[in-house]
């Protein structure tokens, strides 16, 4: 390897170092109280900060459900994870299981990640970033030290009268 191509990728490791220490540091800045109560205004309270063992801790809401009655709900939820005192990543989930109702599913989420994101930073989304939360798209944004991430799995649910396609789209934060 030439003198100049190892230069390049020392530069290349030092950047993503200080990336990962940038991001570290965002997320670990907010203390386990206020990363628990961040969505109480729009409906998603947790718990507060339980240790569950081994040095894990976390909080989490209820499964809010999102339109109608229909025995298949879409629901949105929110986690918090860390260890002792430390926050170590924040998720937003939306669990759509009828597609019926996905627009009014994807609006809530999209609204929710959108408060959620505001009270981390002030800096605005990308429009590729706001994108994949409104239709599930996969998708990083680093801001202020914190690294976002929409994240969409899906998977299939068998009922003994019928298969569902289903999937569910994440926003985490590290």
């Amino acid at each position: 390897m030439t003198p100049k191509i190892s230069s390049y990728f020392m530069l290349i490791g030092i950047f993503c170092l200080l990336i990962v220490a940038g991001v570290e540091a965002g997320i670990k800045n907010i203390r386990p109280p206020e990363a628990c109560n961040m969505l109480n205004s729009i409906g998603l309270p947790t718990l507060g900060w339980k240790i569950y063992g081994d040095n894990e801790c976390g909080c989490s809401s209820r499964q809010m459900p999102l339109g109608s009655e229909n025995p298949f709900k879409n629901v949105i939820s929110y986690y918090v994870e860390g260890s002792g005192q430390t926050v170590n990543q924040i998720r937003l989930i939306v669990s759509v299981l009828n597609s019926d109702e996905s627009k009014i599913a994807h609006a809530e989420f999209q609204k929710a990640a959108q408060f959620l994101i505001r009270k981390l930073t002030p800096k605005p989304l990308p429009e590729n970033f706001s994108q994949a939360i409104a239709n599930g798209g996969n998708q990083i944004f680093l801001a202020d030290g914190f690294l976002f991430e929409v994240v969409r799995k899906e998977w299939t649910m068998n009922t003994d009268w019928e298969t569902r396609q289903c999937y569910e789209i994440k926003l985490v934060i590290r």
